[in-house]
């Protein structure tokens, strides 16, 4: 285009210049040597039209080849691409020609894995990015490097924490990203044919499953509006087991590092595994100690932030310990609470979301310490005479403490107050993690329809998990044990091997493998590894993905 706008510009006149004719005088010396320049231009401007038009036929002839599909481009088809090519602006006033233009462009490379993943709905310097489209090349955008893990929201602390995910629109007033996690399992628990008795000496049914399941299925969005310090997140969580789903979500605003101010959807922060770290364990649910003691998830106000470099708190005051599936209408005036002191000494991290496992293989010693506090009054949520609502607290024997006759024949709580103390400590270096949580926990305040025989019910427990990558980024291969000790149980414990396999260099996806070998599970749950009082092995198969 730069040749066909230069040989446009040229004077029409050059070639009346050049004829001497008529009654002209005689040409100088000076004149007859400008003459033969002119002739000369003449015949490379000839020239150059000639290279135009067999360039031009040339293009054309690409150009249809490129539309019907065949396009062969010769060898020098570079050549002729860079030559038509404008020149490239050079800071400093310079001009270079572009490079030739590829035959098709090469897939982008994933960009490099940083040391830590920023915030995901807080641009850098804390300033609204510029208007763009509606789409983000992954380029420009750090959330889609697809090696990086997510550090997530600090400030969800259960399992509903987004993921790096896809920025959807991010514009002057706001921004939307779009993440999500799957689980799919294969779950066999044996012997098939099993039988317990409760503290009581009842028969306890044992109902032991074999079978797949597409698991667990959340889909998150979040972002910030109208400036980056206000920010939210919804969720779709659903688990395929219990056929269960819920939708919730939560309002954040982040004053400073010190205090973040959020209501909504949360957590409390009474274990390890409810301070934002989901799914980043060695496996894809908790072990048996964990999932027996630990609150769950409510509606209420929350805070998180640093005290210190190194020490960070957490608190929550919500409706009551699980306000999945519960209505309003069946609430009490009684709210619950929950705090959480995580202290980490050394690095002042602990990988990303505070990661199960050493994925990133820590070149100096990290090390956490936690200390947490969970109260919850808690009560039946259904009449007596049928089904209670409220599953979440278990004797060591797995029987529901609002079930007719859990503690005394014939007899049904309406009202307990729940009390959990854990104590936490861990640490990692050079792919070698290592982690164990002690629990105290109290049933006291009961109110029920008939006499107890107890004023209050007591366990304790604790979980030790470590794990070791032994191929960098591909294999890593772990071990567990959990007991629950204390009244109404059989002493219930486990042991757990597995293997962790990442194809793709990444802790966003894995194939897990895992056995277990329980005894006298006091942990029920469709959506978990246990059947109530199961005793025997657990063998799972499972994949997750986490964008």
């Amino acid at each position: 285009m730069i040749l066909a706008a230069l040989l446009a510009a040229l004077p029409e006149t050059i070639g009346a210049q050049s004829q001497p004719g008529g009654d002209a005088p005689p040409l100088t010396e000076r004149e007859r040597s400008l003459l033969q320049r002119i002739q000369s231009l003449e015949k490379k401007i000839a020239g150059l039209r000639d290279v135009q038009a067999r360039l031009a036929a040339i293009e054309a002839r690409l150009g249809e080849e490129r539309a019907q599909g065949t396009s062969k481009e010769p060898a020098d088809s570079a050549a002729v691409g860079s030559y038509l090519q404008p020149a490239a602006f050079v800071p400093g006033g310079k001009e270079e020609p572009q490079p030739p233009r590829a035959a098709a462009p090469a897939s982008p490379k994933p960009a490099p894995q940083s040391a830590a993943a920023s915030p995901p709905s807080q641009p850098a310097g804390g300033q609204p990015p510029s208007q763009s489209s509606a789409t983000t090349p992954p380029a420009a955008d750090d959330k889609a490097r697809f090696p990086e893990a997510s550090d997530g929201n600090p400030a969800v602390f259960g399992e509903f924490n987004p993921g790096r995910g896809f920025v959807v629109s991010r514009g002057q007033y706001g921004e939307l990203d779009l993440s999500g996690y799957m689980a799919v399992r294969y779950l066999n628990q044996l012997p098939p044919d099993q039988s317990a008795t409760d503290h009581l000496g009842r028969p306890f049914p044992v109902e032991p499953r074999n079978d797949f399941q597409f698991h667990r299925v959340m889909l998150f969005s979040q972002g910030w509006l109208f400036s980056p310090k206000f920010q939210y997140s919804t969720f779709v969580w659903t688990v395929q087991d219990t056929n269960q789903v819920a939708v919730g979500g939560a309002l954040y605003y982040n004053f400073s590092k010190y205090f973040t101010l959020g209501a909504g959807w949360n957590a409390y922060p009474g274990t390890l595994s409810l301070q934002g770290s989901h799914p980043y364990w060695v496996s894809y649910d908790r072990v048996m100690a964990d999932e027996f003691f630990r609150p769950y998830f409510s509606q209420g106000v929350f805070a998180q932030g640093n005290l210190l470099r190194t020490l960070q708190y957490r608190w929550m005051v919500g409706n009551n310990n699980s306000n999945l599936d519960v209505p309003a209408s069946k609430l009490d005036r009684d709210l619950s609470a929950g705090f959480a002191i995580t202290w980490q000494p050394t690095t002042g991290e602990f990988g990303p979301r505070g990661a199960f496992g050493d994925y990133e293989r820590h070149k100096k010693l990290a090390t956490r310490f936690n200390l947490a506090y969970t109260y919850s009054p808690e009560e039946r949520q259904s009449p007596i005479g049928t089904p209670a609502s409220n599953t979440t607290l278990r004797l060591a024997d797995s029987l529901n403490v609002f079930d007719t006759g859990a503690l005394a024949a014939g007899v049904t709580v309406e009202r307990v107050r729940y009390q959990l103390v854990s104590v936490a400590a861990g640490m990692k270096y050079r792919g070698f993690w290592l982690q164990g949580e002690g629990y105290f926990r109290k049933l006291d305040h009961f109110i029920a329809d008939g006499p107890l025989p107890v004023a209050a019910v007591r366990n304790t427990g604790f979980y030790v998990q470590a794990a070791q990558m032994i191929v960098p980024n591909r294999i890593e291969l772990y071990g567990s044990t959990s007991f629950v000790l204390g009244e109404f149980g059989q002493r219930p414990h486990e042991f757990i091997g597995g293997a962790n396999y990442y194809p793709w260099n990444t802790r966003n996806l894995r194939l897990n493998l895992q056995l277990i070998n329980v005894s006298h599970s006091p942990v029920s749950s469709t959506f978990g590894f246990y059947t109530g009082q199961i005793t025997g092995k657990v063998l799972t198969l499972g994949f997750t993905a986490f964008y």
